[in-house]
């Protein structure tokens, strides 16, 4: 049973009061300079293009979504975005009523043709003429028109049938109504429409007159609070607010994203001054921060599991048993309590609260215990090749901490193991074993953490034979289960079944811990983090104390 959403007045009444408030008991700073980690993917702020965990952070300040999610709430309930309302019309058609007068960047106002070139075929650089020029590794297209158009890249292509599996098409009723029409019926549609990445609302003439794909990656036309000024691939995002914002005035008049990627400096630019707020505060730094009662430090569990991918293709790791032996060689409980303080938890397995009803709480990730790993390992006729581990230098948070505590722990029951740190652990090759990774459950069901690894999936190495990295004919039956079944306890077992195989049977991942985001912040500065990566600087969530 699906259910209906309205906007009311009340919920505007409540805001307008906040808003008032806040404007007489509080003054705000003319520029806010957030320190983060890392922006991504350098030259990019397109959300079907720069879609990890570093971006997310930010992207929701200038993307929005028709449905979107209540980033105050723990559960991260849905709420009314850019649809002021919504109804299942039949079992595959899910009509959406736009709010008026909302505004992109570009001053153009937001009607029904947007929302569905949003979805449409050359946004995603799907049209056979799109194809044909990026084969030929083209920048442009021509129309059928005659006008020219830029071609994205093909990991935008390809995030189509991953993240819209069941999506048939997008169509206009009339100005202000769209309807998204899905193949079949399906019990995650509302929940894909409220992420930021790939159902993100762009305008129709700013995507089409965009000169290439990078000058639109690089300054995206959407309807969010803050618009982008310029971007420095790599270094900052500068932001400016977004005047004919439909939310209200947008309380920073100035937003930089600075990319300080040692932690240290961060801290340092904090309690200097440089900096009004820091990302990815490590549980170490905590009370240097909160030593002084000029700084706090906010945040805490994200819905975002950190994990260890193994790639079954390459050296002793082509052996399940060398796989179950590294699983159970993790001390999970001592990465939580005594390198992240009690500050985050063990997941049970790959999952989140935030699949309510489906979550599979039958299910355990493998447990720690050495002799079983020795065991397994002497079983698999394991004879001391070396086994590779790449990190990021702390990409994720307590990151090279946590993994040299792996890699005494892998050492001690008698692996291997060949440890680096680099730029980027997850590019594919006959040395590619294991590597530092998350994944978030960005939306409210199963398959948001499962499908990197189902088919058309960036790991899975039936359909993605180049990046892919593990493969299992039955989990692939289990996610074509879970994406197109509308039974939930058709859809629960599945999910159980598919951890068992991921994690424990035929491991393709090592769940480490619940990713946690510490930041820290001037303590005049009233903001709260999310539960999820996303900053929320949106009006009525953000003032500066007198």
């Amino acid at each position: 049973m699906h259910t209906t959403f309205k906007t009311f007045a009340r919920a505007a009444v409540i805001s307008s009061l906040f808003l008032g408030v806040a404007s007489s008991a509080w003054a705000r700073d003319t520029i806010i300079n957030v320190a983060v980690q890392s922006m991504g993917t350098a030259g990019s702020i397109e959300i079907n293009e720069n879609n990890g965990t570093a971006a997310r952070k930010f992207q929701n300040s200038v993307f929005e979504q028709l449905i979107a999610l209540d980033l105050q709430d723990p559960n991260l309930a849905f709420k009314p975005g850019l649809a002021s309302e919504w109804k299942w019309i039949d079992d595959k058609t899910l009509e959406l009523k736009l709010r008026p007068n909302v505004k992109f960047h570009n001053g153009d106002v937001m009607t029904a043709k947007d929302v569905v070139f949003s979805f449409s075929d050359e946004r995603f650089g799907l049209l056979p003429a799109q194809i044909a020029a990026r084969d030929k590794g083209e920048t442009t297209f021509a129309r059928a028109d005659g006008s020219k158009g830029i071609v994205p890249p093909a990991a935008v292509a390809a995030s189509r049938a991953s993240e819209w599996p069941l999506l048939d098409h997008v169509e206009a009723v009339d100005d202000l109504t769209v309807r998204i029409i899905m193949k079949k019926a399906t019990l995650d549609t509302e929940a894909r429409l409220a992420r930021v990445n790939y159902a993100g609302v762009i305008s129709r003439r700013g995507f089409m007159e965009a000169a290439s794909w990078n000058a639109w990656a690089a300054k995206p036309i959407a309807t969010g609070p803050y618009k982008v000024e310029k971007l420095d691939p790599g270094s900052a995002v500068h932001m400016v607010a977004n005047a004919d914002y439909w939310g209200g005035k947008p309380p920073i008049d100035k937003l930089n994203i600075l990319v300080v990627p040692e932690a240290a400096s961060r801290v340092n630019g904090l309690m200097s001054g440089e900096y009004d707020i820091i990302s990815d505060v490590g549980p170490d730094q905590v009370p240097m921060i909160e030593g002084s009662s000029d700084y706090k430090v906010v945040g805490g569990p994200v819905a975002n599991i950190r994990f260890i991918a193994l790639d079954e293709n390459n050296g002793p790791l082509k052996n399940v048993k060398v796989r179950q032996a590294l699983s159970h060689a993790i001390d999970r409980k001592t990465i939580v309590e005594a390198l992240w303080g009690g500050r985050t938890g063990v997941p049970q397995g790959f999952q989140h609260p935030l699949f309510k009803d489906l979550f599979a709480t039958d299910h355990q990730t493998s447990d720690y215990d050495p002799e079983l790993a020795k065991r397994l390992l002497a079983e698999s006729g394991y004879k001391g090749e070396p086994i590779t581990y790449r990190v990021h230098d702390n990409y994720y948070p307590n990151e090279l901490t946590i993994a040299q505590y792996n890699l005494e722990n892998l050492r001690a029951i008698g692996f291997n193991i060949d440890f680096s740190v680099i730029d980027n652990p997850n590019d594919p090759g006959p040395d590619r074993m294991m590597q530092d990774l998350s994944n978030t459950a960005y939306f409210a069901f199963p398959a948001a953490l499962l499908a990197n690894n189902c088919p058309n999936g960036v790991y899975n190495t039936k359909t993605n034979p180049k990046g892919g990295m593990w493969q299992n004919d039955e989990f692939d039956r289990l996610c074509n289960v879970i994406n197109a079944s509308t039974d939930r306890a058709e859809v629960k077992k599945a999910f159980s079944r598919a951890l068992d195989i991921i994690e424990n049977e035929d491991p393709g991942m090592i769940v480490l811990h619940q990713n946690a985001i510490l930041y820290g912040k001037r303590a005049n500065i009233e903001w709260a983090p999310s539960a999820m990566f996303a900053m929320d600087f949106t009006p009525g969530h953000f003032a500066v104390k007198n």
